[in-house]
């Protein structure tokens, strides 16, 4: 049977009482359709409502076959359709309450309703359609058809929009048929023919939707991008409306002022601030590099000695990029062989030789892989191995000696 939808012409009815039409699953979930009703089925880019149907917490609202409006309840074995201590049940026949949470319901009308009123700006300010939507749990979205933009440009779409919010129009809803649809000019065709229903913002916007949306503009609040990406040659802005955008606004500002303020700095120059303290970083990782380097080649050249020996150095603490370099430098210094090893901060362990005689150094890889319980790879001269922890690379290292010595 078609279900009677009458969030439609009412999205602000938050409880009812409706018979069960018929009962069934929905992705192996319990599941009744009514003879009417308010929830709204997640449909055209916006999530479901949530609620409850007497006892029974609906989590999910689907669109079935035929205009159906299935709810699916959060059900165990034993109250799956029958509540015997409160005389509900969800068989087909009885009549249930429905309850509708508001503050999801609420959230959703200001997203939608500020989605319109966003395209629209879209449209009017740069002539740019909005090519899709999608309304999520945390942030909309609309990809709109445009290659670049800067956020003076945005500041305008805002404002326009914001405009239309603040201005506390009216929303039209109404009826028409395929003759009807002629005479709007919709902001995009419908993606329907027969009876459709038609959302307008008068001289602002018109468009086909079967979503929920507030009575006036003002409810949506505030409209407020928040971030934009380039996809598939178009751009899609991220966007927030009401309750969203205040709390959105309330962590933006706690961070920024928050971060000023422990650097004694108004909150206008920080990102200044930021950009010098970053040359600055990257101009001391450059000096540190460097000093790292002379340091590790005199420590290598060191541990070789004269006349040259071979050198097994493990540390507890030593970048991977350091004990690579210890190994080089200890044969450029002469040493016959090397195993230079750290635990940590990423465990790793290098074994290499002077390129002499017909060793094979990937001989030994297999055995110590098993010892360091890691991964590794390399040349006849130079192996690399990653073990699992510090522990597995001082076991890797006793191998790897004793077979370097042996050899």
């Amino acid at each position: 049977m078609t279900t009677e939808r009458r969030y439609y012409d009412d999205s602000y009815t938050m409880q009812f009482r409706a018979p069960i039409a018929q009962r069934g699953e929905v992705g192996g979930r319990t599941a009744v359709e009514l003879a009417t009703t308010y929830f709204y089925p997640e449909s055209g880019g916006q999530e479901a409502d949530r609620g409850t149907l007497g006892s029974w917490r609906v989590v999910d609202v689907q669109a079935g076959d035929e205009g159906s409006v299935w709810h699916v309840v959060e059900d165990s074995a034993a109250d799956a359709v029958m509540d015997a201590d409160r005389g509900e049940s969800l068989e087909p026949g009885a009549v249930v309450e429905g309850r509708i949470d508001w503050i999801r319901r609420f959230d959703h009308m200001q997203q939608h309703t500020g989605q319109h009123i966003l395209s629209a700006a879209f449209e009017h300010v740069l002539g740019a359609a909005t090519l899709s939507s999608h309304l999520g749990t945390e942030r909309g979205s609309i990809e709109v058809a445009m290659a670049d933009v800067t956020w003076r440009t945005l500041e305008g779409i805002e404002d326009a929009a914001n405009a239309i919010v603040w201005r506390d129009q009216e929303i039209v809803r109404h009826w028409v048929d395929d003759e009807g649809v002629k005479r709007l000019a919709l902001r995009k065709p419908p993606k329907f023919s027969g009876r459709i229903r038609i959302v307008e913002i008068p001289q602002w916007d018109v468009s086909a939707c079967g979503g929920t949306h507030t009575l006036r503009t003002g409810e949506v609040g505030v409209i407020k991008i928040v971030r934009w990406e380039k996809v598939r040659g178009n751009l899609r802005f991220e966007f927030l409306c009401g309750t969203r955008a205040l709390r959105d606004y309330g962590w933006r500002t706690e961070a920024l002022l928050e971060a000023a303020k422990r650097r004694t700095l108004k909150d206008r120059d920080l990102i200044a601030h930021l950009e010098r303290a970053a040359e600055e970083r990257d101009e001391l990782k450059k000096q540190v590099r460097v000093l790292t380097e002379r340091i590790t080649t005199a420590e290598a050249v060191a541990s070789v000695g004269i006349p040259p020996r071979a050198v097994v150095e493990h540390r507890a603490l030593w970048p991977r990029e350091v004990v690579r370099t210890f190994a080089v430098q200890c044969l450029a210094a002469g040493a016959p062989w090397v195993v230079a090893a750290s635990g940590g901060p990423e465990p790793t362990v290098i074994g290499a030789r002077a390129k002499i005689g017909s060793l094979d150094l990937r001989e030994v890889l297999t055995e110590l892989k098993a010892a360091a319980r890691g991964k590794g790879g390399g040349s006849a001269d130079m192996i690399t191995i990653a073990p699992a922890d510090a522990a597995g690379a001082a076991d890797a290292v006793r191998v790897l000696e004793a077979w370097m010595r042996s050899a």
